[in-house]
């Protein structure tokens, strides 16, 4: 295993059609952007990984644009050369090189993951910890803003067996119109499935304290971060005042964020996004220190692709509980894939792939058809000299 080095590396913006529009808090959008990263090694393997923003910036600052641009330009010629299961020697000297940038970082990783798998003949659960389980309960988003339409949808998906479980995207209306839509589409579907809001940092805590109840007298489950991601304190006490659970997705991104939550217990969950965290490994440590803390784990979604979704299956199918499921949903909400074998919902269920690495298969085909330009970017050994 030691002789394989990192011989390539290549970058490929993918633009992917929604089946439908997918509301923000801050945007729209009818499709999605991919970056594809492929890593090659000096004896013929590719390592494949993606990176996602959901519909641009707006959620981390990073873009697919800037995301291909930081590999191409400032990671790849650094790890040229380099032993692809060295990740923690790779990342340290990335990290003097480039601050931030999880996702570009997190897509690397990934590609460097499934390439440590396929060398040893393993799947990717098995590097990082083991399987506990072969499926995961998956959210699918409502996101609209039509609560009519949006109650009719979710009839649809549980006639097909396919979700159950569905999270409300909010933020878009003004408050009082977003949690009438939230508790009508809640008590529509009463006993057909658990309804869950994401108000994306929209409100303030005058907002919280008559809404928060309001959506969970509705029956609404969990409600996702409805205060700034820099208001732990708020989060905290809304955590102690509210029935239902209180999670954090954007307030969580290093292992310094979940230590403070921890503290504070400002949160009864956090989602865990491969992407924010900077990778599969560093995920792994906060879902630790989050199960230390006795907060609860869910698995979140950018919408990935299959791609970026059978990574983080891999990450799912580790983690000791999920009192909540996830919602690695992308890969439904695209209407174009760039998967031989796209993502499997079944018995409202998102199914682990056998396989080994990240169990994924890019179609070339797809890629070509889907690509945004016909250039990109190929660092070969050569570069690194």
């Amino acid at each position: 295993m030691s002789g394989h080095a990192i011989h390539s590396v290549e970058t490929i913006i993918v633009d992917l059609p929604l089946r439908r529009v997918q509301r923000f808090a801050a945007i729209g959008a009818d499709a999605t952007a991919v970056v594809l990263i492929l890593v090659r090694t000096d004896t013929g393997l590719t390592g494949v990984g993606e990176c996602c923003t959901p519909s641009g910036p707006w959620w981390s600052g990073e873009s697919v644009e800037s995301i291909k641009l930081m590999i191409d330009d400032h990671i790849a010629p650094h790890i040229i050369g380099k032993n692809v299961f060295d990740v923690r020697g790779i990342f340290q000297t990335v990290n003097r090189k480039l601050f931030g940038n999880a996702f570009a970082k997190a897509g690397v990783e990934m590609a460097l993951v499934d390439l440590q798998g396929k060398i040893a003949g393993v799947p990717a659960h098995d590097l990082l910890g083991g399987k506990q389980r072969t499926s995961m309960p998956c959210s699918w988003p409502l996101a609209t803003g039509d609560a009519d339409l949006e109650i009719e949808e979710a009839h649809s998906w549980i006639e097909k067996g396919m979700f159950n479980l569905f999270k409300l995207k909010m933020g878009f209306l003004p408050a009082e119109d977003d949690v009438e839509r939230a508790c009508a589409i809640a008590r529509a579907l009463e006993g057909k499935a658990s309804v869950r809001a994401d108000p994306n940092e929209s409100w303030d805590e005058a907002t919280c304290k008559w809404a928060l109840p309001r959506l969970a007298d509705a029956g609404i489950a969990m409600i996702e971060q409805p205060l700034a991601r820099w208001n732990l304190a708020g989060s905290a006490r809304m955590t102690r005042a509210t029935q239902a659970a209180i999670m954090l997705d954007e307030s969580v991104s290093s292992m310094q964020d979940m230590i403070e939550i921890g503290k504070l217990h400002a949160a009864d969950a956090v989602s865990l996004k491969v992407m924010k965290h900077g990778g599969l490994y560093a995920s792994r440590r906060i879902a630790d220190l989050a199960l230390a803390s006795g907060v609860s784990l869910y698995m979140g979604t950018f919408l990935e692709c299959s791609v970026g979704t059978a990574a983080s299956m891999q990450l799912a199918v580790t983690l000791e509980t999920l009192p909540f499921g996830g919602e690695l949903s992308g890969a439904n909400l695209v209407s174009e894939d760039i998967a031989t074998r796209c993502a499997r919902y079944e018995n409202f269920e998102l199914q682990l792939e056998e396989g080994v690495g990240l169990a994924v298969e890019i179609d070339d085909d797809k890629v070509k058809a889907l690509r945004r330009d016909r250039t990109y970017s190929v660092h070969p050994v050569a570069a690194a000299r």
